[in-house]
């Protein structure tokens, strides 16, 4: 069965938090100075923190 999934590509993101009021679950938060996913199990996959990343380090992926 394939699901969406929020993927942060910790190569692209510089830091700068934008994601983070964007995600109303509070899965996204700054770890040693990059975005990271530390509640994954909350997360709604609906892509509201997509989008609003300045250098498109935040995407919706698919997984089996």
């Amino acid at each position: 069965m394939r699901q969406k999934t929020i993927k942060i590509d910790e190569g692209k993101c510089n830091g700068c938090g934008l994601c983070i009021p964007k995600c109303h679950e509070g899965v996204i938060a700054i770890v040693d100075g990059k975005a990271r996913m530390v509640r994954d199990i909350f997360c709604d996959k609906l892509g509201a923190c997509v989008g609003h990343c300045p250098q498109g380090a935040v995407t919706i992926e698919w997984r089996d």
